[in-house]
C-alpha cells in the first residue's frame, strides 16, 4: 500500500501530464480554428475549396498599362561584394599552363582575382554551459556562489533566440504550431512540444501587454488613424 507522501506524488506527477495536454489540446483547437478561417481570399487555398455560399470579393485593384516585369529605371537588387569577408580561400595553380612546369609555392604572386560566395554558416545550436562557482573567503571562510544569467534559469535551457525565433514563426510569419516545430526541428534539431511552443508565445505575449497598451493608448489620442 502506497504511503501519503507517494500519493501525493502521484497526483503531482498526474496534474503535470493533464496540464501538457490541456495545452496540446488548446494549441490544436487554435489551429484547427485557423484553417477554418481560411479560404481562397486570405489564403494560397483554390476557390473550389470555398464552402457553399461564399461571395469572393472583387479585386479593387485597375490596371495600369504597364507591361509585366522590371521597369526601366527600376534599380537592381545586386549582390554586392563585401569589404571583409569572413573568410579567404586562395587556390593556386599546381603548375605552368604554358609549359607545365610546376608552380612551387616559393614561385611570385603577381596578381589575384576574387570572387565571394555569400552562404548560411552550419546550422546548430551553441551550446553554453554556465558554471556558479563556490569560493571560499580566505578572512572568514564563507562560501559564497556565483549567480547563474537569467537565460540560465534552468539545468537545461533554451535561449532566448531560439525561443524569439519560435515566437516571431507563429505570430509574425503565421507558420502553424506543428510546422513550426518541424521547421525548428529541420534545422536546428530542436524537438519541442506542442504545448513549449504554445507558453513561449503566451509568455511573449504577457512581456508585450505594456508595449500593446501603450500603443493602444497613442492610437486613442491620435486625431487620425489612417487605417481601413
Amino acid at each position: 500500500m502506497s504511503t501519503p507522501d507517494e500519493r501525493i506524488a502521484a497526483l503531482e506527477a498526474e496534474v503535470v501530464t493533464l496540464r501538457a495536454q490541456v495545452q496540446d489540446l488548446l494549441a490544436q483547437n487554435q489551429e484547427l480554428r485557423a484553417r477554418l478561417a481560411k479560404d481562397s481570399p486570405n489564403s494560397a487555398k483554390p476557390p473550389s475549396t470555398d464552402p457553399l455560399g461564399r461571395k469572393r470579393p472583387r479585386s479593387q485593384r485597375r490596371r495600369s498599362g504597364k507591361k509585366p516585369g522590371g521597369q526601366l529605371g527600376h534599380p537592381g537588387e545586386t549582390l554586392h561584394l563585401v569589404g571583409t569577408p569572413d573568410e579567404v580561400v586562395e587556390h593556386r595553380a599546381v603548375g605552368c599552363a604554358a609549359c607545365q612546369t610546376p608552380l612551387e609555392e616559393t614561385a611570385p604572386v603577381v596578381g589575384c582575382e576574387g570572387r565571394q560566395v555569400q552562404e548560411l554558416p552550419p546550422l546548430r545550436l551553441r551550446v553554453t554551459e554556465h558554471r556558479a562557482l563556490h569560493v571560499r573567503c580566505p578572512s572568514c571562510a564563507q562560501v559564497s556562489v556565483g549567480t547563474f544569467p537569467p537565460e540560465a534559469a534552468s539545468r537545461a535551457h533554451y535561449g532566448p533566440r531560439v525561443r524569439a525565433l519560435a515566437v516571431y514563426l507563429v505570430q509574425a510569419q503565421f507558420v502553424p504550431l506543428g510546422r513550426t516545430q518541424q521547421v525548428l526541428a529541420d534545422l536546428f534539431g530542436v524537438q519541442l512540444a506542442r504545448g513549449t511552443v504554445v507558453g513561449w508565445v503566451q509568455q511573449a505575449a504577457h512581456t508585450l501587454a505594456p508595449v500593446e497598451k501603450a500603443i493602444k493608448a497613442a492610437l486613442a489620442r491620435a486625431p487620425v488613424l489612417h487605417s481601413d
